[in-house]
């Protein structure tokens, strides 16, 4: 955007079948709109070809599918066939060849390899440009096919309002399932994993509820709250995916495999086999983000005799939370400081950050398993929402200490933010005795080319013979991407 890259956080990647339902689906954090990312096929997917998309959930709230990366490749999978051809449905036009840009030049040292030969690539391009490289066993079920991008606009019925750039962080989008929305109940949503953290929100007219999660870019499992605690509510989470394509575009050619095909598919189960011994994904680093509050008072408990309930060890060391019962019920009242005076509704109570309303239940809670106990004991705002305190509770192991998740909270299956991994491909082997069924020969990305736009790369072949494509492929100043491919043969030279 503005000769600059996209100030969206976040990229979405998903398979959609012919028929328009979705296969696996990932949410991508970008830096400074890039991501080294993957998609992870679900087992059950059948074999066929799919539509591989990656947009910005921008691009989806406007319809604007010319914004996405979009093509088509093959799943195998040898449990579960391809569907027979249709005979009645014809293949459209929609799909058109890929054309190579000449921008990019590939010399590879030679075209026809003998298995396991070793050989090198140069690639020449504009100077200081950084590329990226690849030669793997080339698709033999399905020619490159990509999206015509003028055949896929922008939908000019789109409603600006409902625009999600994501700024600051992953939009978590609810719809309340009452016709009528109740706009003053406030909802919670907490995120839970290495590190926990609290949303809050209310539906708008449509009954509408967004969650902007900002900073947090990882978590296990969600759980959504209302301040009605004994009172269920409905509440649809949508996914953040793009709905499915027209019928128009997801007319692609069917997956026919013939007879001819055995030794293909054979050498392809091999090489799926062996891949994550060559091809291995590492753990970046994450930088821990500020989650809770800075509190007014803070205690660890292992400095202190811990009694047999919450209640009993709060009445005996902190001084400004007081524990009252009322009609044989437990509650909690934290001093007001600034005021000097005792808060007449109750504080927030959080365990783990996950909000807790029965204070009578977490009274009788053994506190063997809770590390600290912090007090914020002032008005305290969270977006425009004030509460009387807060008295949160912080376990050993983040996982509440043993407390019950709360009767009336829902446990939300949502997808997970994937976590920025390192590609690590190393051809050579470790052990001279493992078999190279590689069908990936060479992967390198973002490779910065010398001051004359060249760079030579080494690579050898594996023991399986067949076709290969090498290609290069670079994102110019303006964000487009462009590409060259080319290629080369690996022979059994008996």
């Amino acid at each position: 955007m503005d000769q600059a890259p996209s100030s969206s956080n976040f990229a979405y990647a998903d398979l959609i079948s012919r028929n328009g339902k979705r296969f696996g689906g990932a949410v991508i954090p970008l830096d400074k709109g890039k991501a080294n990312a993957y998609l992870t096929i679900p087992e059950n997917t059948p074999s066929d070809h799919y539509l591989l998309r990656v947009y910005s959930r921008y691009a989806a709230s406007i319809n604007d599918a010319s914004q996405y990366h979009q093509e088509l490749i093959s799943v195998i999978n040898p449990a579960i066939p391809p569907a027979p051809k249709n005979t009645e449905k014809s293949f459209g036009g929609k799909w058109d060849g890929s054309t190579a840009t000449n921008s990019i030049a590939i010399q590879p040292e030679s075209t026809r390899l003998t298995l396991g030969e070793r050989s090198s690539l140069t690639v020449s391009a504009s100077p200081n440009s950084h590329v990226s490289i690849s030669i793997s066993r080339k698709n033999p079920f399905l020619d490159d096919q990509r999206f015509a991008p003028a055949l896929a606009g922008t939908d000019t019925g789109a409603n600006t309002a409902d625009l999600l750039p994501e700024l600051r962080g992953h939009i978590i989008k609810g719809t309340l399932t009452e016709k009528k929305a109740d706009t003053t109940q406030l909802y919670f949503l907490s995120a839970h994993g290495d590190q926990s953290a609290l949303y809050l929100g209310t539906a708008n007219k449509k009954g509408e509820i967004y969650f902007d999660l900002g900073a947090l870019k990882h978590y296990e499992f969600l759980l959504l709250q209302s301040d009605q605690d004994s009172v269920p509510f409905g509440l649809n989470l949508q996914l953040p995916f793009a709905e499915a394509p027209s019928s128009e575009t997801l007319n692609f050619p069917p997956l026919e495999i013939n007879e001819k095909d055995k030794a293909i598919l054979d050498n392809l189960v091999l090489s799926a086999s062996t891949t994550t011994y060559f091809l291995k994904p590492t753990q970046k680093k994450q930088v821990p983000i500020v989650t809770g509050y800075a509190p007014d008072r803070g205690y660890n408990l292992d400095d202190y005799n811990r009694f047999e309930d919450l209640a009993t060890t709060l009445k005996e060391y902190i001084p400004t939370v007081l524990v009252r019962k009322n009609k044989k019920k437990f509650f909690f009242k934290l001093t007001n400081i600034p005021e000097r005076s005792v808060f007449d509704g109750n504080p927030l109570i959080l365990v783990d950050g996950m909000p807790v309303f029965n204070s009578h239940k977490l009274a009788q809670f053994s506190p063997e398993n809770i590390k600290r106990a912090e007090i914020i004991n002032r008005q305290f705002y969270i977006l425009s929402y004030g509460f009387d305190g807060i008295l949160s509770f912080t376990s050993y192991e983040n996982d509440f200490g043993g407390y019950p998740i709360p009767e009336h909270a829902l446990y939300l299956e949502y997808p997970q933010i994937q976590q920025p991994v390192d590609w690590q491909f190393t051809p050579e082997k470790k052990d001279e005795h493992f078999p190279d069924f590689r069908s990936i020969l060479l992967w390198k990305d973002n490779v910065q080319l010398d001051k004359e736009g060249k760079i030579a790369l080494p690579f050898s072949a594996s023991q399986i013979p067949g076709t290969y494509e090498i290609k290069v492929s670079l994102i110019t100043p303006d964000g487009r991407q462009v590409w060259t491919t080319r290629e080369l043969e690996v022979e059994d030279g008996i």
